[in-house]
């Protein structure tokens, strides 16, 4: 055979295999991205206990502000740290209450018209009690706004809840036991708080959130109703269900029933609209109704509660503490939840996981393992559907506050970690 011929066989023989490989990765289909969450950042960094985050994203990327309180002057301040989404680095911490007196309980939200909202309560057993305001906004903190200012000392701070209605004005209630109030945002400022009213079998707000029906929709927690008619426990709690408009409620509900307790509680819409409230079962020592540990959830649909389902996969001495769940802009569901092992009476190496809900709940991953408590997660969701999760992590004298993000890895992507400085 002579060289000419050689050449041309060794050419068709090349594009065939050329065409082979080829066709191998159309038939494979394209690397998809990985996530995975980053690790775990310090945030606080301080000598004494930082506690209760809370975390919001505007809507536009401009702002990520993690909020907590610090106990390590004695007294109680509300502090901050804030990084953008095109920015790895996050800014120094910032002392956002900045006073004398006990500042704890904090509540963050983000807008959608990239404002940010701030709200705590302000005690001194001298002085009584007040319910402080900030807003960020063009980049900056407003002056603090004192919404209450009441000369009773309360001996506990307010559960405070920000939620839009279905007009997108913002309102905020103020909780204290079976006592709500709220506010509103309008174009002047903050209205001034309505009288408060008290709901038959309340004992604390636990999530609160704004329907289509123009009413908002609530999970609480109310009396225990005990387990296979038996007597109720008087020291433990049931998740309830109401709606209210701000003034008139209607009757609680109890979703748990019996077979379950409820520590910690969350509501979120779906895209198909409907609403799933969820509840995290610490099956305390000696409680005569909680069969087990575990996240519970009941779906409202077309009117029709479901059947309380078990969320979290069951594993051998299961400690399930608190919990958040939130809706992207997709109507998905992200549920976040802090989870470690029973040994005794005592849960420990407390760590935080992740599910996600895209029409069905998905598989647990786990953000962040430690052998420390990690406890009081929240969460924040970006515009592509992506959570960022802030927790307490540490023993009970020494917290300090983490972050988590979810991110997408390309293949040969290169991961960059957050910066703290």
């Amino acid at each position: 055979m002579n060289h000419r011929w050689r050449c041309l066989l060794a050419t068709i023989l090349l594009l065939f295999l050329m065409g082979s490989a080829l066709q191998s990765l159309a038939d494979s289909g394209p690397a998809g991205p990985e996530p995975f969450w980053t690790p775990g950042l310090d945030l606080s960094r301080t000598v004494g206990r930082s506690t209760f985050p809370g975390i919001a994203r505007l809507a536009d990327g401009a702002a990520t502000w993690v909020i907590w309180v610090d106990y390590s002057t004695g007294a109680g301040e509300v502090l901050g740290r804030s990084r953008t989404d095109s920015s790895s680095d996050w800014d120094a911490t910032v002392n956002l209450s900045n006073d004398a007196r006990n500042d704890e309980g904090s509540a963050v939200h983000a807008d959608q018209q990239g404002r940010l909202h701030l709200a705590w309560t302000r005690r001194m057993p001298e002085e009584g009690t007040q319910l402080v305001y900030r807003q960020w906004s063009n980049g900056e903190w407003e002056p603090q706004t004192i919404l209450d200012d009441n000369s009773v000392y309360v001996p506990s701070s307010y559960s405070l809840f920000f939620c839009q209605d279905v007009t997108g004005t913002l309102w905020l209630f103020v909780n204290l036991g079976s006592g709500v109030r709220y506010t509103r945002l309008r174009s002047e400022g903050w209205e001034s708080l309505s009288p408060w009213v008290y709901i038959y079998g309340l004992q604390g707000m636990g999530a609160i959130i704004g329907g289509d029906d123009g009413l908002f929709h609530v999970a609480a927690l109310g009396q225990n109703e005990g387990n296979m008619g038996g007597p109720y426990d008087p020291f433990l709690d049931d998740a309830y269900y109401a709606t209210t408009n701000g003034t008139d409620w209607s009757p609680l509900v109890n979703l748990a029933m019996t077979g379950t307790v409820a520590f910690d509680l969350g509501l979120a819409w779906d895209g198909d609209g409907d609403l799933h409230l969820l509840w995290s079962d610490i099956h305390p020592l000696g409680s005569v109704d909680s069969i087990k540990s575990a996240v519970y959830e009941r779906v409202l649909s077309s009117g029709v509660w479901s059947e309380r389902v078990e969320l979290t996969q069951p594993n051998v001495d299961q400690a399930v503490q608190d919990l958040v769940v939130g809706a992207d802009p997709d109507g998905w569901l992200h549920l976040a939840w802090s989870e470690g092992v029973f040994s005794g009476s005592s849960a420990v190496d407390l760590s935080i996981r992740y599910l996600r809900w895209e029409g069905l709940w998905g598989t647990e991953a786990m953000v962040y393992t430690s052998t420390l408590p990690s406890l009081n997660v929240d969460m924040a969701l970006d515009q592509q559907g992506e959570p960022a999760v802030v927790w307490e992590e540490g023993l009970s004298s020494a917290e300090e506050v983490y972050f988590s993000a979810r991110q997408l890895l390309w293949p040969y992507q290169v991961f960059l970690p957050d910066i703290e400085r």
